[in-house]
């Protein structure tokens, strides 16, 4: 589909609200504006033969909540734990599921297909095609450091599956977008509140000074974070409780590190949420 009148309203108007929160991130990351929208350029030539899919994004999103689940340590214990509650088929059924990255891996290793993953193509790769072919939605995110890695696998994951969105973080050019967000995790929060999911709730994102082992495909075992990823860590934090805030949407996580203003829930807390109203 082409963009109607109003997502283009939308999206404009969340592009001046997001600018400024760009530009601060840029600055104490020390990240050159001009890669960024280098990057943009890139990702819109390599998918302008095709239309992302809103209005699915739309249909599986809006008024529904949305369980983002991010790739920290916490991640396969919840996922477990809901398992073992009997609630994930409730939460699969009812629910939009959307996968941060290096998430996707552990999700399909409990037969688990994601309605949405979301990526910078740095995490376990192998996992972002499989779920494409599964039918997920591939939302490819563009900026000055992956630049090369968009070469290398954006025409393969076309052979997979049509069902791609890219986004940038800085002036989107169709058929890129940009909803907001710097982190994978965040920028599928980020997207959620946009498509109107009624609540978000966070599974598996933890914010604190331990990486997990799915975030990265290298890593054999979580390990304390390294300082650019504590930074992204912080930001990624500060950015979910302004959202929350600016934009009135319900927030909650599964997670000890809670961002200000979050609520955190327990996975029976979840489970009992699911049921009481997902598919009420």
């Amino acid at each position: 589909m082409r963009l109607g009148p109003a997502m283009i309203v939308n999206n404009y108007l969340r592009l001046r609200w997001w600018m400024p929160k760009y530009y601060w991130i840029a600055s104490v990351m020390g990240y050159d504006t001009l890669r960024d929208r280098e990057a943009a350029e890139v990702l819109a030539e390599l998918l302008s033969s095709i239309d992302p899919p809103l209005t699915e994004l739309l249909r599986i999103t809006c008024g529904r909540d949305a369980i983002v689940f991010g790739a920290g340590p916490s991640l396969d214990k919840v996922i477990s734990e809901l398992i073992n509650l009997g609630s994930m088929e409730a939460i699969r059924r009812c629910c939009s599921l959307f996968a941060a990255d290096g998430a996707t891996q552990a999700l399909l290793e409990h037969g688990i297909v994601p309605d949405v993953v979301i990526t910078d193509l740095d995490g376990d790769v192998s996992s972002i095609f499989e779920s494409g072919l599964e039918g997920s939605i591939v939302v490819v995110h563009g900026h000055g450091d992956n630049i090369g890695r968009l070469f290398k696998y954006v025409e393969e994951l076309k052979k997979v599956t049509r069902k791609l969105v890219g986004t940038v973080q800085v002036e989107p050019k169709y058929p890129v977008m940009n909803f907001g967000g710097f982190t994978d995790g965040d920028r599928a929060v980020f997207m959620a509140e946009y498509f109107g999911a009624r609540r978000v709730i966070m599974v598996g994102m933890d914010f604190g000074k331990v990486v997990g082992r799915r975030s990265k495909p290298w890593l054999k075992s979580d390990v304390r974070a390294w300082r650019d990823k504590l930074m992204k860590l912080k930001i990624a934090k500060e950015l979910i409780s302004w959202l929350a805030k600016e934009r009135s949407v319900e927030v909650l996580t599964t997670s000890k590190e809670a961002p200000q203003g979050i609520k955190r829930v327990s996975p029976r807390e979840l489970s009992d949420l699911v049921g009481g109203s997902c598919c009420g």
